[in-house]
Order: structure tokens, then sequence, then C-alpha cells
């Protein structure tokens, strides 16, 4: 239902994509990286032709570039098991996500009801309110999980089925790189100091006063 929106639809799964399907008409990981190699080779030969001015070769390479098109990621690939991301990884920060996002559903439904619920003080309720406090990180682990899903669980692909994240890498070195996590690592080490002050600020100042 998830996948196509259909109670009976078939949804392949990792051997269907990786060894293909006969039955569905999916092929395997390894013709299509063979399809893949063919429009890369068309590709080179194209701007090849392009640069003689040779109508023919052009042409000829044009179409068969245009044939295997949508294959020609696969052709970058060094083995058919590379077009598999890490599955473990995925699965279990897959689950992690929806398990802490089905948890804070549930803290703010309780949330809502302490704070229009005459019979009970929100702020009387010091159990929940260590609850509350230990609940924030939970928030960032939340955040991380659902980052490795997205990201891991799209490997190899920077886009589907036409660049490998490999060839889609800028060519940066590493002096740069390492310079713009110093400056993000200090800008937000700074910031998280000043939102903690703040927090413990107001955790000091109170409901009470607050109001």
């Amino acid at each position: 239902i998830m996948a196509n929106r259909e109670l009976n639809s078939f949804t392949p799964g990792i051997n269907d994509l990786l060894y293909g399907n006969s039955e569905h008409n999916l092929i395997s990981v390894e013709e299509k990286m063979a399809k893949g190699k063919v429009a890369i080779e068309a590709l080179k030969n194209y701007k090849e032709a392009k640069k003689a001015n040779d109508e023919s070769l052009m042409k000829s390479s044009l179409s068969n570039l245009e044939s295997n098109l949508n294959f020609l990621g696969y052709g970058y690939l060094k083995d058919a098991k590379d077009a598999v991301p890490p599955v473990a990884l995925t699965f279990y920060s897959f689950h992690i996500m929806v398990a802490l996002g089905t948890y804070f559903i549930a803290l703010f439904a309780i949330t809502l009801y302490l704070n229009l619920s005459r019979k009970y003080k929100f702020e009387n309720i010091r159990a929940f309110l260590w609850i509350c406090l230990f609940t924030i990180p939970l928030g960032y682990i939340a955040a991380e999980a659902g980052w490795i899903v997205a990201e891991v669980g799209r490997q190899p692909w920077a886009i589907q089925d036409l660049m490998t994240v490999g060839v889609g890498a800028t060519n940066l070195s590493d002096s740069n790189v390492k310079i713009s996590f110093i400056l993000f690592a200090v800008l937000f080490t700074v910031l998280l100091i000043a939102e903690i002050k703040i927090m413990l600020k107001q955790i000091k100042i109170g409901f009470n006063d607050h109001a």
C-alpha cells in the first residue's frame, strides 16, 4: 500500500532488484551494468564525434546513448552488490526514527491533556517534568536516524540510476573539508552553550515568575 497505493500490488525485494525477476519484467543489476557501460561509451564517442564534426558517428552514438540512458549510473558500479545500500543500518535507523516519533506524539498528547486538565497541575508532576527534560536529546537522535535513513538508504545514488555518489562527489581538498568542519563545529558549540545558558536561566525563573 505504501509503495504503490494498491493492496495487491507487487513490490520488488532486494533479490528481485539485484538478480532480476522475469515474471515482473525486472532485469538484473549485472544486465543494467552492461547497458550502463554501453551508455558511458556512447556518451564518450558522442563527445569525440562532436569535436571531430562527424555527423554519422554522432547520430549512432546518440542513438546508443538514448537507448541505454536509464542505466547510465550502473556503468560506474564495480560489483552488482554495490547497488544495495547497507540494509541493517537503514532498517534499524528507520525503526528508531518511527519509534521515537510515536513516543513524541504520545508525550505531546499527555502534555496537552495535563495542561488542559483541571484535576492535575502540570508543573507539580515532577516525574513527568523529568521525563520531558530527558526527552530533549531524543529529538536529536530521531533527526539523525532520519538523516541516516535518507542518506545511507539512497546509496549508491546521487541521482537514481543515473549518477553514483562517487561520480557526483566534488573534488575538494582535505584542508577545505577540515576547515569547513571546524568552523561549523565551533559555531554550533557556541550556539549550544548559549542555548543551555538560556534554558537554565528560564528554569530558575520558573513558571510563577514567568506568568
